[in-house]
């Protein structure tokens, strides 16, 4: 991937920088941490960025790639570069890309250098070296005192103050595979887990982003609480209200992680997201199991490009891949965590043939909805290939999703899931009953 991956940035980009350091812009100096800071401040004075933000948030590589092409603007430039290789979940091209872009912005530009750096170390927490990131974030603060950024450097080091004292989180993985069955009865992929030697049982949820767990779990498994609350929505749920709290150790099988952060929220769940499972490298899931490569072993065969959002630093990663809608590419997100087959928000309407109103169940992280608003439709949709004609559910009040369509955990019967974050790939293996 080299080769490819690295023309995104390598070609054109140290012109790009080159012109960055002799042409003016202004760039928002809000204060903020850098695991806690919204795109909105590096993208407030220019709407080039601010479209880059919503391109990565969505895993939208043509938006990027057009922008990469024909923005006459070297700073939208030089950040669509770096969000593809993100986007593509190349990190360490979109470190390499972040760096240049830092050291030839520091000293005219040194707010956005410092975004930079910023972007940088979200590429280290994505990868799962969080002791890393941090002394990186030290690091970025003492280097850039004194360019004209303090208040900036001020939020970052109170949010390295207040995670001072709790550790980094870290995993201890075998260097063989590691089969983690599945509960056959269970509609979304769930495997056996200890949480600090408390058995239980986990949903692997690629639509999430770290771990969840309702209040009587995380009190029983003893995971400590932090002095942050906050909000999260589901497909229905609003404003379900959070606290931050971290478990000691989680086992996976023979993998363990360390200092895990965990969100808890009032109703009884227990899933592992995105963020956590993305460090581990290469996952095969099956209707059978998990399957979890070593770094060595041999990975079915996927030429597909991953396509992962995600936000502007390091958070709400979530996989996108482009497939056939009624004949037309489009990006679906991939969702193990829902367990219909396909689900869809009300935009999905005007891509699909609708058939008739209804009132529906749905459970979220905001617990069980009895009576949701949905439409009955119908697409054809063409994975690996393989065209299926599927019924589903359009979810009419579900506003908080971003995207129209979604495949879900109902899939696996028709196929497995390849998640290759070590080597950039995703892909559909389908069964043979339909090769």
């Amino acid at each position: 991937m080299g080769k490819t991956r690295r023309g995104w940035w390598a070609l054109g980009l140290m012109g790009a920088l080159a012109a960055m350091t002799i042409t003016a812009h202004a760039v928002g100096e809000a204060p903020t941490g850098a695991a806690t800071p919204g795109g909105e401040h590096v993208a407030d004075e220019n709407a080039g960025l601010k479209a880059i933000v919503q391109a990565m948030q969505v895993a939208d590589a043509p938006a990027l790639l057009k922008l990469y092409q024909e923005s006459a603007d070297p700073i939208v430039h030089v950040w669509s570069a770096m969000a593809l290789e993100r986007v593509h979940f190349n990190l360490d091209g979109a470190s390499a890309a972040a760096q240049a872009c830092e050291q030839a912005l520091l000293d005219t530009h040194p707010g956005l250098a410092l975004s930079c750096g910023q972007f940088r170390i979200g590429n280290l927490q994505l990868a799962g070296r969080a002791a890393e990131a941090r002394q990186a974030e030290q690091a970025l603060i003492e280097h850039y005192r004194g360019h004209r950024v303090d208040r900036r450097l001020d939020a970052m080091q109170a949010y390295l103050d207040n995670r001072a004292a709790q550790p980094p989180l870290s995993y201890e993985v075998p260097a063989g595979d590691v089969s983690l069955p599945t509960k056959q009865d269970a509609a979304i992929p769930t495997v056996k887990a200890k949480a600090n030697g408390h058995e239980f049982e986990l949903m692997l949820d690629t639509g999430a982003s770290d771990m969840i767990l309702g209040e009587d779990a995380a009190r029983r498994y003893g995971v400590k609480p932090l002095d942050r609350n906050g909000k999260v929505s589901g497909w229905l749920s609003k404003g379900v209200p959070t606290q931050a709290g971290v478990l000691d150790t989680l086992e996976l099988g023979g993998i363990i992680l360390h200092n895990v952060p965990v969100t808890v929220v009032p109703k009884p769940i227990a899933l592992i997201g995105s963020n956590l499972v993305a460090p581990l490298g290469t996952l095969r899931i099956s209707s059978q199991s998990v399957l979890v490569y070593g770094r060595d072993s041999t990975v079915p065969a996927c030429d597909t490009p991953m396509l992962a959002g995600s936000g502007l630093w390091d958070d709400q990663l979530r996989l996108f891949p482009r497939l056939l809608v009624n004949d037309q590419p489009q990006s679906v997100m991939l969702d193990s965590g829902a367990y219909r087959y396909l689900i869809g928000t009300r935009t999905a309407l005007d891509e699909v043939t609708a058939l008739h109103r209804r009132k529906t169940a749905m459970r979220d992280v905001g617990g069980t909805h009895a009576f949701a608003n949905a439409e009955s439709a119908k697409v054809n949709l063409t994975i690996a290939g393989q065209p299926f004609d599927i019924l589903f559910e359009v979810y009419t009040d579900a506003t908080n999703i971003k995207y129209p369509i979604t495949l879900g955990a109902g899939a696996l019967r028709d196929m497995d899931f390849l998640l290759d974050f070590r080597h950039q790939r995703q892909c559909f293996l389908l069964h043979p009953n339909l090769r």
